[in-house]
């Protein structure tokens, strides 16, 4: 059974009411300009250089595998865009219910800049939201804080079951950066998009889902090919609406960068090293590079998996 934060959600309600949510408006005034990924520039650029911890638990690893090798470069439509920022702005509106309740919350390390996750050669990785002390439940013990949003669906489920059950891509990034940092436990905060009802959840560390989630991290950045289907149907509901079954189960080609060339092998220090033979030496490569790719390019022969 999940373990609610039922103390916590009073206590903000409570504190909110009694000031008519004047010192969550005065906190959200300072945090607000705090949540850079709101105002990035980089979110429209189209490819992420790592491997997210916010990926790996999801069902299909070849749909992951897909993602961390640039096989389709995916352009969202405005409304979506919008939800995006949403997620990102509900941050600090989430820091400011904490602050007022005189939690303390830690968002940023020594040098100014979030918390960050970096393993298996520095391919994998994640932001933390932050790191927190004083919740009621929990008053004595630093813990991660991790922050969603739901519709109003989601948010059905999640009130049902939980957040393993319900989202458990987000069971798993939550364990994968309770791992890293060594804490404990983690506060699970989701705000309902239709009628702003808050849902908080306390989330003990679960070393073999960290294990066995870390493992698949190494799987997928060291397969050479693309991990099996998660079903062999194109019209299979999870299939039929992801964005990769044109190149999974049909002749859709993938995307032309480095990232889909057979010459292409990520090594250590978030390298990527291109071998191919027409090339005068071998050479690790930028970015920039990796997305334009070159005249030598020669697509996987195994994007498509074993058939």
């Amino acid at each position: 059974m999940p373990i609610l934060a039922d103390q916590t959600l009073a206590l903000i309600n409570s504190t909110m009411q009694a000031d008519q949510g004047n010192r969550f408006r005065e906190l959200e005034r300072k945090l607000l300009p705090l949540v850079e990924d709101a105002y990035s520039q980089e979110g429209g650029k189209g490819f992420r250089s790592h491997l997210g911890a916010s990926l790996l638990g999801r069902d299909c690893a070849r749909q992951i595998w897909y993602t961390w090798r640039w096989a389709k470069e995916t352009h969202h439509e405005a409304r979506i865009l919008r939800l995006f920022n949403r997620g990102h702005l509900e941050e600090a509106r989430f820091v400011a219910m904490l602050l007022s309740i005189g939690v303390a919350v830690w968002q940023f390390d020594d040098s100014g800049k979030q918390f960050r996750v970096s393993g298996y050669k520095k391919h994998y990785g994640g932001g933390l939201d932050c790191v927190l002390k004083g919740i009621p439940e929990l008053p004595d013990i630093a813990i991660l804080g991790e922050f969603k949003t739901h519709n109003d669906k989601s948010f059905t489920k999640l009130l049902t079951t939980g957040v393993e059950d319900s989202k458990p891509e987000h069971y798993v990034q939550m364990n994968l950066y309770m791992g890293h940092y060594d804490l404990p436990y983690a506060l699970y905060l989701a705000v309902n998009k239709n009628n702003d009802e808050i849902y908080g959840e306390i989330v003990p560390f679960h070393k073999p889902t960290f294990d066995r989630y870390t493992q698949r991290g190494i799987m997928i950045i060291d397969s050479e090919e693309a991990p099996p289907r998660i079903s062999e149907s194109p019209a299979w509901y999870k299939c039929r609406y992801c964005e990769y079954n044109g190149i999974c189960h049909s002749t859709e080609l993938p995307a032309k960068n480095c990232r889909t060339c057979r010459w292409v092998t990520p090594v250590d220090n978030a390298e990527w090293l291109c071998e191919n033979p027409k090339h005068p030496s071998v050479k690790t490569l930028s970015k920039e590079e990796q997305l334009s790719g070159c005249s030598n390019y020669e697509v996987n022969p195994t994007i498509k998996g074993k058939v």
